[in-house]
């Protein structure tokens, strides 16, 4: 009898710690994965502090020349993004386009990119403003026309934009792909950069300018706080399972959180009376 008993408490101490040990591989697990993605939180947080320091390092610096920043050839640095550069030359009017999809203070519309061949034979392409969507039709009601007279503009470089896997109606696009819209250029193109314009002169009517971007942090940090903490609650879950299986197994009853509970009047009145 005393052999069988022994041997059933071995079993039950056995199952016990078969529990434990799985509840401490889950949470080890579950905590590995927050903290991947917690450290995936902070730097989406480090991304978005350079991009806005790009911005507001870049944003009103004084312009210099387009080939002394950025040559023909060079590959696109990000560093150069909203950078200032001054460009003379001539718009080409029969290479316009408008860029689909393009939402300004809440409403829909377009921007409109137009080639602009350089002093020195290069040409860039230019973005002229937003356009707001038609009331009756999917474009603009009035796009400005822009023709071949000599100007001095001054822009801010941007990156061309990826392409998109859907179609657009003649004469537009649907992300700024700059090596799309330059099929059909000859000559030396930019495909790494376009310039948003800042100011022309002659002037021309144009598009209302798109404003500064936004340079919010963004909720990455509070994000990766949270997945730590979880982390944290995980371990405490399993450290709480295993005390109230040690408790039951030295007779005693099972630990109530106070938080979960609420004393019946009879207790409260027993605890006011003493």
């Amino acid at each position: 009898m005393l052999s069988e008993l022994l041997s059933l408490q071995m079993t039950a101490n056995r199952a016990v710690v078969t529990r434990w040990l799985t509840w401490i591989s889950l949470a080890t697990m579950f905590s590995t994965a927050c903290w991947f993605l917690s450290q995936w939180q902070f730097a989406r947080a480090e991304e978005v502090q350079e991009a806005n320091s790009i911005v507001l390092a870049n944003y009103e610096r004084t312009p210099v020349a387009l080939e002394e920043l950025l040559p023909q050839e060079a590959t696109w640095d990000k560093a150069l993004e909203y950078r200032q550069v001054k460009v003379s030359g001539n718009y080409l009017p029969e290479d316009t386009y408008l860029i689909r999809n393009r939402p300004n203070a809440g409403y829909p519309g377009f921007l409109q990119l137009v080639a602009f061949k350089t002093d020195s034979e290069t040409i860039i392409w230019i973005e002229r403003g937003w356009l707001p969507t038609g009331s009756k039709q999917d474009a603009p009601d009035l796009v400005p026309a822009v023709d071949k007279t000599h100007r001095e503009i001054t822009v801010r470089l941007r990156p061309t934009e990826p392409k998109l896997d859907r179609g657009a109606p003649v004469g537009q696009l649907p992300s700024i792909d700059l090596v799309a819209a330059s099929v059909g250029l000859s000559g030396s193109v930019y495909d790494q950069a376009y310039g948003r314009l800042v100011t022309e002169f002659p002037e021309l009517p144009k598009g209302e300018a798109m404003p500064m971007p936004e340079l919010n942090q963004g909720n990455h940090l509070s994000y990766a706080m949270q997945w730590l903490l979880f982390a944290l609650m995980a371990f405490g879950a399993v450290y709480w399972t295993i005390a109230q299986d040690r408790r039951r197994a030295a007779g005693l009853a099972p630990r109530k959180l106070k938080f979960l509970t609420k004393d019946s009047d009879a207790e409260a009145e027993d605890k006011i009376l003493g």
